[in-house]
């Protein structure tokens, strides 16, 4: 008797344990099922868990996402170029990379195989991957221009989109071949055609006559019909989750312009390089240039991953709202082919009452090369010239005097109708340039207005000149012809007796002899960086007691000073009535 009690004691107690279990399960059920619009979303056989955020103060509801993370192959550890690796070219392969390398100024052997879906890593910031976005981010097209590219790196660039973003988001790619040539670039022409007849999403129009990229990209932007533009180089490849990021900015203000982080590719072997912590700015010689963060922007952000306030950007990947890029005029179009259109582009965001930002949880790839394999119909030197003008005459007032200080022969050049681009800047009452650098670009080192001398610096018993060769920092200053052009050759003899060439100094760092001479920061502190100098005569260090001497190499070196031809050196211009200052 008292072993029956006992048994329906814990049949009852175990009842009514599995009732309160069941009863927790359904009120949770019933409750989740309320409160969620929809937990699982397939797309393409893939699925992202949905959060839902609730609006204070409001019934409303918001659901969130996390990024898109693709289905990719596995790691494959003998495969060239995997998660992002350097390809080392074997020796018996060398003649062939060389002759390769030559056409695409890029390690084309590496390039070729490398899978067209690699693998790369992420190392964006841990918060990057937890961070959700609506589920109402307008879609985006994708515009890539390309002249003579190399097949494999075309194709990566577009797999690498295709692989990496959500199929809901990215609409169409839209491929412009700006008339690339025919011989020695078949695989563009018809099997090009016949292979992205697979990839449903992807659109090719061809130009009949070289256009350039500023014009090309107008021709994809005539294609698009999405919300958002998304531009991007020929040679990219997209990291994970990179485009949610990218839309969302422009999805909280469609006057928002946005780039991701740009990692470097390398072109010598295709190894993947990370990028952070950089932003846009430019020279008074008006390039681009990237630098660290200002203490400023530092104080203003929050965190790792929020965006960053560039004053320019770099032009090649960006995204914009199509409405937003009609309404501020587009492109230049009266630039030709590439070259200054990225800060005339920056200057008329900022001015015109846009933000220019960069955006930490997106990165993407780009294959920097330091010479260009194709042609200027004009040259490139008049093509830039003409652009950075443009830029100059429309954007910058009267700091416009500081880039024809540098280079005075433009002055006299042509470039061609404005009226149009003024008349758009009073239209969309833009702001100054005085506004711009006191309000955007905060940090802008201004140049010194008067020089003890000023030009090229000229061996004139050779014809040669100091020449940068487009190299920059803790590079070697390089001799070459005199060509009178400014641009590389062009220096400033400060009047605190230092050789200033595009914002670095002439050091001479190695303090020896027959040592090269570097371009470093300008440091203000004499040193290796002070140099004695008169019409005609020698360039003497007096930290080192040595001279530049010409040489017989491509580079200047150093070298106890003495009376010889080599050593000998004058200025396109001197300055008699300004004096060193102590």
């Amino acid at each position: 008797m008292i072993f029956g009690i006992r048994s329906i004691k814990r049949y009852l107690v175990l009842a009514v344990t599995i009732l309160a279990i069941v009863t927790m399960v359904v009120q949770f059920y019933l409750w989740y099922s309320e409160e969620t619009i929809s937990n699982i979303i397939w797309v393409d056989n893939r699925h992202r868990q949905h959060t839902v955020v609730f609006r204070k103060g409001s019934n409303s509801t918001i659901v969130m996402m996390p990024a898109f993370r693709p289905t990719l192959p596995h790691y494959r550890r003998n495969s060239y170029g995997e998660n992002g690796q350097a390809v080392v070219v074997p020796a018996v392969y060398k003649e062939e990379s060389d002759r390769l390398f030559s056409r695409n100024r890029f390690n084309q052997w590496a390039s070729d195989r490398i899978s067209l879906h690699r693998t790369l890593p992420d190392q964006r910031p841990a918060a990057c991957r937890k961070q959700l976005f609506p589920t109402n981010l307008p879609p985006a097209s994708l515009v890539i221009v390309f002249h003579n590219e190399a097949w494999s790196t075309l194709l990566r660039t577009v797999h690498s989109v295709l692989d990496r973003s959500d199929p809901r988001l990215m609409r169409e790619i839209i491929l412009v071949d700006d008339c690339s040539e025919i011989k020695g670039h078949e695989e563009l022409q018809a099997p090009l055609e016949k292979y992205i007849q697979k990839l449903k999403i992807v659109k090719l129009v061809r130009n009949k006559k070289r256009q350039g990229l500023i014009r090309a990209r107008l021709r994809g932007y005539k294609e698009v019909t999405s919300p958002v533009i998304v531009f991007l180089d020929a040679h990219c490849e997209v990291v994970d989750g990179w485009l949610e990021p990218l839309l969302a900015r422009i999805h909280e203000n469609r006057s928002n312009v946005v780039c991701p982080e740009i990692d470097v590719i390398s072109f010598e072997n295709f190894g993947y390089s990370y990028a952070s912590g950089i932003r846009g700015v430019f020279n008074w010689n008006l390039h681009f240039r990237w630098r660290t963060l200002p203490a400023v922007e530092q104080q203003r952000r929050k965190s790792v991953i929020d965006p960053i306030r560039s004053p320019t950007m770099a032009g090649g990947l960006f995204a914009i709202h199509k409405k937003y890029f009609e309404d501020i005029g587009l492109y230049d179009d009266e630039m030709d082919i590439w070259g200054g259109e990225n800060l005339e582009m920056s200057f008329r965001i900022w001015q015109c009452g846009g933000n220019l930002e960069i955006i930490p949880c997106s990165h993407v790839g780009h294959v920097f090369r330091k010479s260009q394999p194709y042609t200027f119909p004009k040259g490139a030197g008049e093509t830039l010239n003409k652009n950075l003008q443009r830029v100059a005459e429309v954007w910058m007032d009267n700091y416009k005097d500081i880039f024809y200080n540098r280079f005075p022969n433009l002055r006299q050049h042509s470039y061609g109708d404005i009226s149009k681009r003024v008349e758009l800047r009073k239209k969309l009452k833009c702001k100054s340039f005085d506004w711009y650098l006191k309000n955007v670009f905060t940090d802008v080192q201004y140049p010194d207005m008067i020089f003890l001398a000023k030009g090229e610096l000229r061996n004139p018993s050779t014809g040669y000149c100091l020449d940068s060769m487009g190299n920059k920092e803790y590079a070697d200053i390089g001799i070459y012809p005199c060509h009178g052009q400014g641009g590389n050759q062009l220096l400033t003899y400060t009047i605190r007796k230092e050789l200033e060439m595009d914002e670095v100094c002439l050091d001479a760092l190695s303090r020896r002899v027959a040592g090269t001479v570097k371009m470093a920061p300008c440091h203000r502190k004499k040193g290796t960086q002070l140099w004695e100098h008169k019409e005609g005569g020698q360039v003497r260090n007096p930290e080192t007691n040595l001279c530049i001497d010409k040489g017989t190499g491509s580079h200047v070196t150093l070298q106890l000073c003495s009376d010889v031809d080599s050593q000998k050196w004058s200025f396109a211009r001197y300055y008699s009535d300004v004096t060193p200052v102590p």
